[in-house]
């Protein structure tokens, strides 16, 4: 149950991710005039010239880019984590007394 709690949790970032790409995308076609950005306690808008933020938009193009990949391996890895726990559950799983018998229990 673990698991698939935390595959949810990785499908929705990369949803996230995706969403976030396509809006870039948009704001990149519209032209970007201002870029602000936010900390804990303070906001700071910067104007920026169109060639300024097409280099902007390349390097968030890449770094959500690089966090899709990364929560790709993630989920991967989440996965042959689950395979690998389930086949140890099973050869783990301990044997019914009419199995240990082979099957047959009745007397001849």
């Amino acid at each position: 149950m673990w698991y698939s709690k935390q595959l949810r949790q990785i499908r929705r970032a990369r949803k996230v991710a995706r969403a976030q790409q396509h809006q870039l995308l948009a704001l990149e076609l519209d032209g970007i005039v201002a870029i602000t950005m936010h900390s804990v306690t303070q906001a700071l808008t910067v104007a920026v010239e169109r060639a300024a933020g097409a280099q902007v938009v390349d390097t968030l193009r890449e770094a959500l880019r690089e966090r899709r990949q990364a929560l790709k391996t993630e989920a991967q890895q989440l996965r042959q984590d689950w395979q690998e726990s389930e086949a140890l559950r099973v050869r783990k799983k301990p044997l019914r007394s009419d199995q240990a018998l082979g099957g047959n229990t009745s007397a001849a």
